[in-house]
């Protein structure tokens, strides 16, 4: 197993995907809005990506699927209210409904792992995450966000709380380039991280933001940092769940390092399961070779968590296609029932 979490380039497996994960064997795949305008074609596409995994063991099939100007699936039909949305709502009835929705619709597209919930602070900078939080304050942020979590899990799809420790203060677009935030462990313990530190117990992932914190470490990207990762998050905070990287694609890793420089930094630091989403055809080769060269200790301890992760993996029935013409309906009238809020400024993530 290569633990890495690999974009696929379209609707269907080209002969070289199809090759390279048949003997790389990725822990997992992330599907976009490139991957999905027929649900029964993604389902084909989901259905060859667990044929290719050798061994018992279901491979991750994760997807962003938060709501609002992130969701991948609108070319099917299906769009749901946004964090923010239903979050001014204040209902709790219609969060759990949305929950229910997004899970079905996944469970019959053959995905059992959401990138969501966004555990993040709301802030109205340029960065990524305008409509995309559950509030302002850390209790509205675990109030709505563990409604949500606790429904969607109890459909059966892994949830993934991001971006730890909380980017909600970031001035810039990490898809863009590497925001700069200030402040040291104890800060973010008292606000910024607060969401994640409540709903830790119930969360069995977290994603780490890419950010530079310079009075937590002056020289690596939080997502690269064994300061950040292994001392505050796994040590001090005791997480012992799976932990994903933020897209390495990204500008803000991009711009610095090649994905099998920084994947190598983000297992080193900590983390498990690093993302390369987009050209991963061209990218897994230098990656297995950078994972070749860790020490078997941090090899033993990445396989061991994903191991366990993967042992909770759905294999829940799909729908039929009679059943999915009326969830359409269903679900369209229940997103119409959600006055959507703004979502400027825009930003790439909103076109994956």
């Amino acid at each position: 197993m290569l633990p890495v979490i690999a974009g696929v380039e379209g609707l269907v497996l080209t002969e070289r995907e199809r090759a390279l994960f048949t003997r790389l064997q990725p822990a997992g795949y992330i599907l976009f809005t490139r991957n999905i305008a027929d649900y029964e074609l993604t389902r084909e596409l989901t259905d060859e990506l667990r044929s290719l995994t050798a061994g018992p063991d279901t491979p991750i099939i994760a997807i962003d699927q938060e709501g609002g100007r992130v969701v991948r699936t609108a070319g099917i039909g299906v769009s749901l209210p946004s964090a923010a949305a239903l979050a001014q709502l204040g209902s709790s009835h219609h969060i759990r409904q949305a929950a229910y929705y997004n899970a079905c619709c996944l469970q019959t597209l053959g995905v059992n792992t959401n990138f969501a919930p966004v555990l993040d602070l709301a802030s109205p900078h340029a960065n990524a995450l305008p409509s995309r939080c559950w509030g302002l304050s850390t209790q509205e942020v675990i109030s709505h966000a563990g409604v949500w979590n606790r429904a969607t899990g109890g459909r059966g799809i892994m949830t993934c709380g991001k971006h730890f420790p909380g980017m909600g203060a970031a001035e810039c677009d990490p898809h863009h380039d590497l925001p700069v935030l200030h402040g040291t462990r104890d800060a973010f313990l008292r606000e910024a991280a607060m969401p994640f530190t409540a709903l830790m117990p119930e969360l069995p992932s977290l994603m780490i933001a890419h950010l530079l914190i310079p009075e937590i470490d002056a020289e690596l990207p939080t997502s690269l940092s064994p300061v950040l990762v292994q001392d505050f998050l796994r040590n001090q905070l005791g997480y012992e769940g799976v932990v994903f990287t933020d897209d390495l694609c990204m500008g803000a890793i991009a711009r610095r390092y090649t994905p099998a420089e920084s994947a190598l930094l983000a297992w080193q630091a900590g983390c498990d399961l690093p993302l390369v989403c987009h050209g991963a055809v061209e990218q897994l080769e230098t990656v297995a070779a950078a994972y070749a060269v860790l020490p078997a200790e941090i090899r033993e301890a990445v396989e061991q968590r994903t191991e366990r992760f993967r042992l909770h993996l759905s294999t829940q029935r799909p729908m039929a296609f009679i059943e999915w013409n009326d969830y359409l309906g269903n679900v369209a009238a229940f997103t119409a029932s959600v006055p959507e809020v703004s979502a400027t400024p825009g930003s790439p993530v909103q076109g994956y």
